[in-house]
């Protein structure tokens, strides 16, 4: 039709190198817009060929007043406040650690809960998950 097409790939890293060669011919002739979304650091996990026709922007951890922004939005669409002291709000943005699709998975799981008094950093720790620690593989 004459237009290009974006392609989003989601964990582009778990693309053989063949799968991400197969990509390239469109990526080069303009038919394809790739955009890859990956955890992992994009200079060990594609290949050259494909990250030299690539721009790459590296999206950085959250803080905490971008957290509570997303905080404060959930709760509007909620409709009403979570139930959490001072210290459990800002117990939730610890553990969310800069991630705010983390932070939305969390403010899901209390939203769940019926209602009772507000929550500190222990209790919320007893009700939501943990998240697993970040590492990186260098």
């Amino acid at each position: 039709m004459g237009q290009g097409t974006l392609l989003f790939v989601d964990e582009i890293h778990r693309f053989n190198r063949a799968q991400q060669d197969a990509f390239l011919p469109y990526v080069e002739d303009g038919t394809v817009i790739l955009v890859g979304a990956t955890t992992e650091n994009p200079s060990f996990e594609l290949i050259g060929a494909l990250l030299s026709r690539a721009q790459v922007f590296v999206l950085r951890r959250l803080d905490d007043d971008d957290l509570e922004t997303l905080l404060r939005r959930a709760e509007q669409h909620l409709g009403h406040s979570l139930p959490l002291t001072e210290d459990g709000r800002a117990a939730l943005s610890a553990m969310a650690d800069g991630d705010g699709r983390f932070l939305f998975n969390l403010v899901e799981e209390l939203a769940r809960l019926p209602a009772a008094n507000p929550l500190g950093p222990q209790e919320l720790a007893r009700v939501v998950q943990h998240r697993a620690p970040l590492y990186d593989k260098v």
